[in-house]
C-alpha cells in the first residue's frame, strides 16, 4: 500500500499508533507492579525478573522473524497476529496464580510485541513512500515519548485500586478496539517480492545464545560461585552459539539473518555494542528503581510510579533537543555527555537511604531522565551512517534486537546481585538497602563501560556560517 494522501496516511498512523498503546505501557507497568508481585507469588526477586527478562527477551529474538516476515507476508495480517499474541499473553498474566504461568504470558506478551513495535515505522515508511515522514514520526513517537510518563502512574493508581492483575486485563478492551479499526480502517500491504528464506538456523542459533547466557546469569544468584556447574554450563554453551553463528554467518552470508558485514563499519559496530550495554544500563535501573522507591523509601505503588514522573520529564524535554545536537556535532559527544550525566545521576543511589530528602531524590530522578534520554535517539541514528543501501533492513533488526535483549540482562543482572547480597539474611530494611546499593554501583559501572564504544560513533565539528 503507498499512498500520498495526507488525511490517508494519518489514518494509518493513528490505528498503528491505538495498536501499539498496549504493548508499550506494558513494560513501564509492569516494572511498577513487581515489589507487588513478589510478595503476592511468595517468590524472590531473581525469579521474580523473569517476569520482564522473559518479556523483553522474547520482543528482541522475535524482532529477528517479524524483519524478515514483513518482506514476505501482509503486513496488516502479521500486525493484526502480533495483536492477538499479545492478547493472549495478556490474558494468561492476568489469570495467573502462580509465577510460572506468569512468565509464559509474558513471553507470549514480549513475542506479540516483537512483532507490533518494529511494524509500526516499518508499514508508516511503505504507507508513505517517502513523503511527509516528519509529522508522521511525530505522531508515532507520541506514545514513545508519553509511555515513560505515564505507564508507572497508570500502573500505580491500577494496582492500588484493584489488584496487579489488572494491568494486564487493562490490555484487553485497548487491543480489541485496536483489531476492530485494523479490521474495518487499515488497508492492506502486500508483501515485498522477495527470495531469501527465513534463516532458521540462524534464528535458532541466536536465541539459544542469549537464552543461555541469561539462564547463567540468573543461576548466579543462588550458586556460591562462577564456577558452579548450573553457571558455568549455560554461559559456555552461550559462548559457543556465538561462535557458531559467527562461522555459519561467514560461510553463508547471504542466509544470515545479521550479516557480519555490518561490524565492518566501525560505528555501527560502536552503536551495537552501545545499544546492548544502555539497554543493560538503562532498562536494568528502570526494573530497579520501582523496587528500590517501594522497598526502601516505604512508597506505595501510586507514589513510586508519581515519582517515576520526574524522569519521565527529563526524557521527554533531552528528546525533543537531542535530534539537533546530533546533527550539528555528530553522535559521540552527544552519547559521551549523555553517558556523564546519567552515571552522576544514577551514583547517588548507592548512597541515598530511607530518610533521603525526597525532593533531592526527584531532582536527580529529573537530571537522570535527561541523561538516558539523550542515549538512544543518536545512537540509533549513527548506526546507518555509511550502511550499504542493501543492509539497512538487517541494521535496523540487529539494532532492534540489541538494545532490547540489553534490557533482558540489564533485569537479569542487577537481580542477580541483589538476590546475592540478600541470600541466607533477613530482608531488613538494612539488608535490603546494602543489596540496592550494590546493584546501583553496578549499573555505573556498566553505564560507563558504555563510553569505550562510543568514541567509534561520528564526530564532525559545526560548520561556521560565512559572514555577510
Amino acid at each position: 500500500m503507498q499512498t500520498t494522501s495526507a488525511k490517508d496516511l494519518l489514518k494509518v498512523a493513528t490505528i498503528l499508533v491505538i495498536g501499539a498503546i498496549a504493548p508499550m505501557l506494558d513494560t513501564t507497568m509492569t516494572n511498577i507492579a513487581i515489589t507487588t508481585i513478589m510478595n503476592d507469588l511468595n517468590t524472590t526477586v531473581d525469579i521474580a525478573q523473569w517476569v520482564t527478562t522473559g518479556y523483553v527477551l522474547a520482543l528482541g529474538i522475535m524482532v529477528l522473524f517479524t524483519g524478515w516476515a514483513v518482506d514476505k507476508y501482509d503486513g496488516k495480517q502479521l500486525y493484526v497476529w502480533g495483536l492477538i499474541l499479545f492478547l493472549l499473553g495478556s490474558i494468561m498474566s492476568g489469570l495467573a496464580n502462580n509465577i510460572d504461568i506468569l512468565m509464559i504470558g509474558r513471553v507470549i506478551q514480549g513475542a506479540g510485541s516483537g512483532m507490533v513495535v518494529p511494524l509500526i515505522t516499518t508499514l508508516l515508511v511503505r504507507a508513505a513512500n517517502g513523503q511527509n515522514l516528519g509529522r508522521l514520526m511525530s505522531t508515532v513517537g507520541l506514545p514513545m515519548v508519553l509511555v515513560p510518563i505515564l505507564g508507572p502512574t497508570v500502573g500505580g493508581f491500577i494496582i492500588n485500586q484493584l489488584d496487579w492483575h489488572w494491568i494486564f486485563y487493562i490490555n484487553i478492551p485497548i487491543v480489541l478496539i485496536a483489531l476492530g479499526l485494523l479490521w474495518q480502517l487499515m488497508p492492506s500491504f502486500p508483501p515485498v517480492a522477495t527470495t531469501k528464506n527465513f534463516d532458521i538456523v540462524g534464528f535458532v542459533l541466536l536465541g539459544g545464545m542469549f537464552s543461555a547466557l541469561l539462564l547463567g546469569i540468573v543461576n548466579l544468584s543462588s550458586s556460591d560461585s562462577l564456577s558452579a556447574l548450573n553457571v558455568l554450563l549455560p554461559l559456555f554453551i552461550g559462548l559457543d552459539l556465538l561462535v557458531a553463528y559467527v562461522v555459519y554467518a561467514a560461510k553463508f552470508p547471504k542466509r544470515a539473518l545479521v550479516s557480519l558485514r555490518l561490524f565492518k563499519t566501525p560505528n555501527f559496530s560502536g552503536s551495537a555494542v552501545i545499544l546492548l550495554m544502555s539497554g543493560i544500563a538503562v532498562n536494568g535501573a528502570m526494573f530497579l528503581l520501582p523496587m528500590y522507591l517501594q522497598n526502601i523509601r516505604g512508597l506505595s505503588v501510586v507514589w513510586s510510579g508519581l515519582y517515576l514522573v520526574s524522569q519521565g520529564l527529563g526524557m521527554l524535554i533531552t528528546r525533543t533537543q537531542v535530534g539537533k545536537f546530533t546533527d550539528a556535532i555528530g553522535a559521540r559527544w552527544v552519547v559521551l555527555v549523555s553517558i556523564a550525566v546519567a552515571i552522576a545521576s544514577t551514583l547517588p543511589f548507592a548512597f541515598f537511604d530511607a530518610d533521603t530528602n525526597k525532593y533531592l531524590v526527584l531532582v536527580i530522578l529529573f537530571v537522570r531522565g535527561i541523561g538516558q534520554g539523550g542515549l538512544t535517539i543518536p545512537v540509533m541514528s549513527d548506526a546507518y551512517i555509511g550502511i550499504p543501501k542493501t543492509l539497512i533492513s538487517e541494521a535496523t533488526t540487529a539494532s532492534r534486537m540489541l538494545q532490547n535483549v540489553g534490557g533482558a540482562f540489564g533485569s537479569a543482572i542487577l537481580a542477580t546481585v541483589i538476590q546475592n547480597q540478600t541470600n541466607g539474611l533477613v530482608p531488613t530494611v538494612t539488608h535490603l538497602t546494602t543489596a540496592y546499593h550494590s546493584a546501583f554501583i553496578w549499573s555505573v559501572i556498566l553505564t560507563a563501560a558504555a563510553a569505550i564504544p562510543a568514541w567509534f560513533l561520528t564526530h564532525h565539528k559545526p560548520v561556521a556560517k560565512e559572514a555577510i
